[in-house]
C-alpha cells in the first residue's frame, strides 16, 4: 500500500509551546490518540514532552513534561492521565489538569516501566500497563483540588515486557509484550493469547479497526518502518520514519 500524508505536526508549528519544549522534548514521539471526534490530538514523547494538540490550529493545548513518558489519557473533570516509563522521574502515572499546562502533576503514583493507559467509563477504572504487571485504578478525590488514584486491582503478566494497551471491546483489553500479544478479560481477570498475532514478538503498537489489525514490529532497535495490516493482508513502509505506535483516525 502506498502511503498517503494527509496531516502531519512538527513541534515548531505550536506556537503557545515553549522553545525549550519545542526544541527538546518531542524529539521521539511514541503515543499518538486522536480524541474530541479527532479534533484533537494527544500525544507523548520519550523525550518527555505530553500535548494535547488541535488538529486545525496545530497548536497545543495542554502540554508538560513527564520523564520517558509512552502513553496518555483523559479522564473525568477535563483530568489528564500520563504514564512514564523507565528513568528517574518517570515509572509512574501521573495526573493533570487540563486547564493548566507546563505544571508539576497533582498526583503521581508509581508504575515501573508504564506503557498503556486506558479509562474505562464504564467500570470507572483506569488501566494502566507496566513492564510486568496490569493495573486498575480507582479515582478518590475526583471532584476536590487534589485528586489521587489508588489501586483496586493488580495483576502480574504473562510475560514481560509490556508495550501497549488498547480497548478490544466492551469486556477485554488488548496487550503486546516481548513475546507475545494477549486478551484481558476485565470480568474473569484472565489473560489469553490474542490469536490472529499468536508468537508475535515485539510488537510496539497495535490497532483494531472492525476486523482489520493495524501493528507495528521492533525491527530496527525498537522502531519500525513498516505497519502491517493483517485484513487484507499488507504493509505500509515509510522509509523516513521511525515508528513505534499504531493507531487507526477517520480523518475527515
Amino acid at each position: 500500500i502506498e502511503p498517503k500524508l494527509l496531516w502531519e505536526w512538527v513541534p515548531y508549528d505550536a506556537k503557545s509551546l515553549p522553545k525549550e519544549y519545542q526544541e527538546n522534548y518531542f524529539n521521539k514521539i511514541d503515543e499518538c490518540k486522536p480524541v474530541k471526534n479527532g479534533n484533537e490530538i494527544m500525544i507523548t514523547a520519550s523525550t518527555g514532552g505530553v500535548a494535547i494538540i488541535d488538529k486545525v490550529s496545530k497548536d497545543v493545548v495542554f502540554y508538560s513534561f513527564v520523564a520517558n513518558a509512552h502513553s496518555i489519557e483523559e479522564l473525568p473533570n477535563n483530568r489528564i492521565a500520563v504514564a512514564g516509563s523507565n528513568k528517574e522521574d518517570g515509572n509512574c502515572v501521573a495526573i493533570f489538569d487540563k486547564e493548566i499546562s507546563g505544571e508539576k502533576p497533582t498526583y503521581k503514583s508509581k508504575l515501573f516501566a508504564g506503557h498503556g493507559l486506558f479509562w474505562d467509563k464504564n467500570r470507572q477504572l483506569l488501566y494502566a500497563l507496566g513492564g510486568k504487571e496490569l493495573i486498575a485504578y480507582e479515582l478518590l478525590d475526583w471532584n476536590s483540588e487534589f485528586p489521587k488514584i489508588k489501586i483496586q486491582k493488580q495483576w502480574n503478566l504473562p510475560d514481560i515486557g509490556g508495550h501497549d494497551l488498547v480497548n478490544y471491546n466492551s469486556d477485554k483489553l488488548l496487550i503486546t509484550t516481548n513475546n507475545n500479544v494477549w486478551l484481558f478479560n476485565k470480568a474473569s481477570k484472565t489473560f489469553k493469547i490474542f490469536k490472529p498475532l499468536e508468537g508475535e514478538k515485539n510488537i510496539k503498537g497495535v490497532g483494531i479497526n472492525n476486523k482489520s489489525i493495524a501493528y507495528v514490529q521492533a525491527e530496527e532497535s525498537w522502531w519500525s518502518h513498516n505497519i502491517y495490516i493483517t485484513n487484507p493482508v499488507s504493509k505500509i513502509s515509510i522509509p523516513d520514519m521511525n515508528l513505534y505506535k499504531v493507531r487507526w483516525w477517520k480523518f475527515d
